[in-house]
């Protein structure tokens, strides 16, 4: 077996942590703890710096290193970002929907499923809609369930929950809403997720038959309106990469529309 080379160790850690910095494990949909991934890369590289592939992972980490500059100081994640928050006029509907995200082990929200509650709650407490519907996420995340109920005592807050799911993807909660939408006989959903991923999420539920209204949470990882700092860009340009390749796969898969556009139904 070759020795471990310093130099390599170092190259792929470096192309490790970028690869994290930048997110671009979101690509994938990997979600997962990227600490072993970085360790991977650094023994990996270590490895194989020996060999003649030393060329190619170094022009690969250089790459890398070049991406990371680009992103951090210059209007590329902005640009990336640009028409993928999506904001409808406000309009009564029946439901309102909140697109599923990570809830903590201990039954605890994250800030971005805090984000989206929240939002979702407002709306039913202005009277918006009578019923808020919670998409859940299959194992090993718990339900938002606890956490609404909690909130909605807390608050005063009256309104119906009902639950869609488990679901794994966007697609799945589209199509597992959409089911309950046909059941109940309602006519309009206003649907509640975060502002990169609105315009997908809102064209998978418009796919499926429901009348949408898109009503995006606050941003919680950074401001999505000016992106002035360079730790902002980064998480920028890892939600609209996940979010660019997301409506080009669901478009070449026939799950949302070439141009996705709102349906305004008229309630009864």
């Amino acid at each position: 077996m070759n020795r471990l080379s310093p130099v390599g160790l170092v190259v792929g850690g470096l192309a490790g942590v970028v690869v994290e910095q930048l997110g671009l494990n979101g690509t994938i949909s990997f979600s997962g703890d990227t600490g072993p991934f970085v360790l991977l890369c650094a023994i990996g590289t270590g490895i194989l710096w020996r060999t003649p592939l030393r060329q190619l992972i170094g022009a690969i980490t250089a790459v890398l290193a070049l991406l990371w500059l680009v992103v951090c100081f210059t209007p590329f994640a902005a640009w990336l970002g640009d028409g993928l928050a999506r904001r409808d006029p406000l309009a009564p509907a029946d439901a309102v929907v909140v697109a599923a995200s990570s809830v903590q082990q201990s039954g605890n929200l994250t800030a971005v499923s805090m984000s989206r509650l929240l939002h979702a709650l407002e709306l039913v407490a202005e009277g918006e809609a009578p019923v808020l519907v919670l998409s859940d996420l299959d194992g090993p995340y718990p339900s938002y369930g606890s956490a609404a109920r909690s909130l909605m005592d807390h608050f005063g807050i009256r309104g119906r929950v009902e639950f869609v799911g488990p679901n794994h993807t966007t697609r799945d909660e589209a199509l597992s809403f959409a089911r309950l939408y046909r059941e109940r006989g309602w006519k309009r959903a206003i649907v509640v997720t975060s502002p990169y991923h609105s315009r997908r999420a809102c064209a998978a539920f418009e796919h499926e038959g429901v009348a949408v209204v898109c009503s995006p949470s606050v941003e919680t990882k950074f401001d999505d309106t000016d992106l002035a700092r360079s730790d902002e860009r980064r998480h920028a340009f890892a939600s609209a990469m996940h979010e660019r390749i997301g409506l080009w796969l669901y478009a070449r898969r026939g799950w949302i529309g070439e141009q996705p556009a709102a349906i305004h139904a008229r309630r009864d």
